[in-house]
């Protein structure tokens, strides 16, 4: 039988292998669980298909987490030294430019299809200073979901300064692993403490009770730098069953009970730890025939952040139907791939350049940093 070639899917097979399949600084393990996060986190808005979807949010944690981390352990193990500055740089030409168009064309397009999600004017301070997540619960839908990148912003500095100081008063892999263990459980404490004291927001979107999810990715990372050779077992899939198989289990029960302090510490300490665990038993295995998950997984900064003010305007418009939750996804996906395209990949070029004229040029690690 003779293959149709079209060519539009051609271009999209290309523009894969470009992007995503050729590159040997992305890892086609993280690559597919982040491609499941943005999915799972896409679905959520529309609870009734999938109503435990804000789970993927602690899967881009740990991801994160481990990405960057990755940035810091390499500095800290090949050089005995952290570059702070270069640090921010590497992540604000990520992070910054994508965002903030969202935030100012978003406002735009909320102003003439959903003006009830606008952002008040003396609400703007809380996006652009990134402290949204500690100012209570949600009312703008559209853009409250930034929750998760204000966490990140976070951690951005607290990590960085946290390894400097343990680099000048230790400069130990061990004294890493130490100061990873203590991000972990403080994190789990706070969300004891959280509950305990405030019954509030907080307990779910506070930087302090989130942070052991990206101490969990930063964690696998000092695992895979100084002792890979035990994801490197032949049978370490089993670590990634297991896992799976524990967090099958924890949605369950949290299906299944009215405990607050199940649904509000053991879940979200539970849940990431899980994630670390499915990361690290397929982190050494090869997934790029998953070619689809891959592709998609380059575009999903974009895709979060647009896809709950396109969700909001899809339920506003059209009901939750087949067709339409499908029309929302494919429209969603191609608005990420066109401002990862015109926004994202020329601040990303730009990076580049800025990074080799301030700094001298390093050999990059295993797996790009998002």
């Amino acid at each position: 039988m003779r293959k149709i070639h079209v060519p539009l899917l051609r271009g999209i097979r290309n523009l894969q292998s470009l992007r995503t399949l050729n590159s040997p600084e992305r890892n086609s393990a993280v690559d597919v669980f982040r491609a499941v996060a943005i999915i799972v986190v896409a679905l959520y808005h529309f609870k009734e298909i999938l109503p435990l979807g804000y789970i993927g949010v602690d899967l881009f944690f740990v991801i994160s987490g481990l990405l960057v981390g990755g940035l810091l352990t390499r500095s800290f193990a090949n050089d005995k030294k952290i570059n702070f500055f270069k640090f921010f740089l590497q992540r604000g030409f990520k992070i910054w430019p994508s965002y903030f168009i969202f935030l100012g064309l978003g406002t735009v397009i909320a102003f003439y299809l959903a003006p009830e999600q606008v952002i008040p004017l003396w609400d703007i301070k809380r996006y652009i200073f990134f402290y949204q997540n500690y100012t209570g619960a949600p009312f703008h839908w559209s853009f409250d979901h930034v929750w998760s990148l204000c966490i990140e912003e976070h951690f951005y500095i607290m990590l960085p300064v946290a390894f400097i100081i343990v680099q000048r008063l230790y400069n130990k892999k061990e004294a890493l692993f130490g100061l990873v263990g203590l991000v972990i459980v403080s994190g789990i404490v706070f969300k004891l403490l959280s509950l305990w004291f405030t019954r509030s927001q907080d307990t779910y979107s506070g930087t302090h009770v989130r942070i052991d999810a990206l101490g969990w990715g930063v964690l696998l990372n000092l695992i895979i730098v100084y002792y890979s050779q035990l994801l490197k077992r032949r049978r370490s899939y089993l670590v990634s069953l297991l896992g799976t198989l524990m967090g099958i289990a924890a949605v369950v029960v949290f299906c299944n009970t009215d405990s607050v302090y199940y649904k509000k510490v053991v879940f979200h300490s539970l849940i990431p730890f899980c994630f670390f665990l499915m990361i690290a038993g397929l982190y050494y295995y090869d997934l790029s025939r998953l070619k689809l998950l891959r592709f998609i997984a380059y575009y999903s900064y974009n895709w979060y952040l647009w896809h709950p003010l396109l969700s909001v305007i899809f339920r506003h418009y059209i009901e939750s139907t087949v067709v339409g939750v499908v029309c929302y996804l494919g429209i969603s996906f191609s608005v990420a791939v066109l401002f990862t395209t015109i926004v994202e990949e020329p601040f990303l070029r730009l990076r580049k350049q800025v990074i080799n004229r301030l700094f001298k040029p390093q050999l990059q690690y295993s797996y790009r940093s998002q």
